[in-house]
């Protein structure tokens, strides 16, 4: 009896390593060949740490067998370092000169359709932007209304310093409302551009901003979402409940893989883009994917996450008690430098902004 414990236990093992190793793979091969596997990037927090406690459990038993999980963690770890930020730079200067702060927030339409059952939602975040006092700022599912009844773009002009705008509208409903994505800057942008993919609403703008005698290239991007609905919320969220709704999983499954390859797509595309860039880029938005992804690993290529060089711990995005997963970011070029990362958990969409200070090279 005790062998035949012993011997599931390490079949069960094996099982958490090869997931661990799936995730691993999941970065490098697109979901388009395999439609599968980023669910195991997906599940990487969970088969790492099934590992570890089985690490525990084996030198527990003086067991050498901890040995395979160990083995495999320690492959992995330029991958645990993609979602452990373990440098805290809060008030270092790091640079010479005055630096740029810059902030990317999804706003969910400014909770135009009050999701929240607050109707001071836009102004709650009005005066989060007025707060922050940023540089230059990348708005994702921004939204604009032409009449004065919900007025956004103007009212952001009027009331904080980052007045030059780049704004795009992928759906412009009766020729009034506008649903895109908007970069606001202090500094003069000279030049202004997109990335549009096919049969999607999801877009990356870029935008040169001159700032003193340099010139950056900032892109504003929102790839692919999964388009849930509440329904598929409420399966999400009750799939251990009593009512065994674990079988309507599947059709949620089914879209995320869709939107997986369709992210995939777009990641290459973009990071052709960025890799082509004239100018040192900077990197924002919701690329509705974690870092134990392909997406993730080709858009940021040889950039620098600023969150991983200048905060801690895991800095989830999405405003969700479980799962909640770092799906927004800012990326930026290895000639750069950022420090003060900053993820503020303030509730006024299902996103929470993050922020922090760039220094150009001198």
């Amino acid at each position: 009896m005790k062998k035949t414990l012993i011997y599931i236990t390490l079949t069960i093992n094996s099982i958490a390593a090869i997931s661990l190793l799936l995730a691993y793979l999941a970065t490098y091969v697109s979901p388009e060949s395999i439609v599968w596997l980023p669910f195991f990037g997906l599940l990487y927090p969970v088969s790492l740490i099934a590992n570890l406690l089985f690490i525990v459990f084996w030198v527990w038993r003086k067991n050498w067998v901890f040995l395979l999980s160990f083995g495999v963690i320690a492959l992995g770890f330029n991958h645990l370092s993609t979602i452990f930020a373990t440098n805290s730079s809060s008030g270092d200067k790091i640079g010479a000169g005055t630096p740029l702060k810059i902030l990317s927030y999804n706003v969910r339409v400014f909770d135009l359709y009050n999701w929240t059952h607050n109707s001071e939602t836009r102004d709650n975040i009005f005066n989060y932007i007025i707060h922050q006092n940023a540089d230059i700022i990348c708005f994702q599912e921004f939204f604009n209304d032409k009449t004065n009844h919900f007025t956004t773009l103007d009212s952001l002009i009027k009331f904080q310093k980052a007045r030059e705008v780049h704004a795009e509208y992928t759906v412009v409903s009766k020729g009034i409302h506008q649903f895109g994505i908007a970069t606001f800057s202090r500094y003069p942008i000279v030049n202004k551009g997109s990335i549009k993919f096919p049969s999607t609403n999801n877009i990356v703008i870029y935008s040169d901003i001159k700032v003193s005698e340099d010139t950056i290239r900032v892109y504003n991007s929102h790839l692919q979402s999964n388009q849930f609905t509440p329904d598929d919320y409420f399966v999400i969220d009750n799939i251990g409940g009593k009512e065994r709704r674990w079988l309507n999983i599947f059709p949620v499954l089914r879209k995320m893989a869709i939107t997986y390859a369709k992210r995939a797509q777009q990641a290459d595309v973009f990071a052709k883009h960025i890799a082509e860039s004239p100018h040192p880029v900077v990197v924002c938005g919701d690329f509705n994917d974690t870092p134990i992804s392909y997406t993730y690993r080709t858009v940021r290529s040889k950039l620098k996450d600023a969150h991983l060089e200048s905060s801690l711990w895991f800095g989830h995005t999405t405003v969700r008690s479980f799962p909640s997963f770092r799906i927004d970011y800012i990326l930026h070029d290895p000639e750069i430098k950022s420090s003060n990362f900053v993820r503020d958990k303030v509730v006024f969409s299902d996103h929470y902004p993050i922020h922090c200070l760039l220094y150009l090279p001198d």
